[in-house]
């Protein structure tokens, strides 16, 4: 088993919604697909353990600004406005909810090599099992990646533009990169005269044994 850890916090940009997350079928999406806002803030989990259809599907478009720690690392001279396109699926079976994740979209960032805006995909697959207890790792097939729920929440509810968020940050590279760019040199101006005049050392002891 691999376990999963995140630094989850609630986004203050997300959209308020009641406390409790409506339940969506697998085949039955929010009526406003494309709009971020369609999105639930947060599940509470503590309600699903007393309801049958304990299930929550969404798919629909996620702006970078609702994305506040992904945006902050963007290329200061690119706007990133293009949406995230993201599936996500939360289903609890007996006692493991199980997350899916799918998102496609593109940040750009500051190539740490030439400097020049550099386009880095946020295209994720993530799945996870959400676990209450570390003992119910008996019941998952063997290299199903885990996360302990109260690694996540110390309410039971499960964040989940922030949880998006921690997903696209792991996959994000350390220093971004163009595959093919030249390093950036910066002019910093000429030598001064005196140092450009200075005599190599070497050459004054050459002529002091001749």
């Amino acid at each position: 088993m691999t376990l999963h850890s995140s630094s989850n916090v609630p986004s203050q940009s997300s959209q308020d919604v009641p406390t409790t997350a409506p339940s969506k079928t697998a085949n039955n999406t929010t009526s406003e697909i494309g709009s971020s806002a369609s999105l639930v803030k947060f599940i509470d989990l503590a309600r699903w353990e007393h309801n049958n259809d304990n299930h929550y599907h969404w798919e629909g478009k996620v702006s970078l600004k609702d994305l506040p720690r992904i945006y902050a690392l963007g290329d200061e001279h690119h706007d990133n406005h293009q949406p995230l396109d993201v599936m996500l699926d939360i289903q609890k079976k007996g006692d493991v909810v199980f997350w899916q994740l799918h998102t496609t979209g593109v940040l750009w960032q500051t190539c740490q090599r030439c400097l020049d805006p550099v386009a880095v995909s946020l295209d994720v697959d993530s799945e996870l099992a959400l676990l209450e207890d570390e003992n119910h790792v008996a019941l998952l097939d063997e290299g199903t990646e885990i996360i302990l729920i109260d690694e996540l929440t110390d309410d039971n509810k499960l964040w989940l533009l922030p949880m998006i968020e921690d997903e696209l940050l792991v996959d994000l590279p350390l220093a971004p990169k163009h595959d093919d760019c030249e390093m950036a040199v910066t002019e910093v101006g000429e030598l001064p005269e005196a140092v450009a005049e200075k005599e190599n050392p070497f050459a004054v002891l050459a002529s002091l044994k001749s």
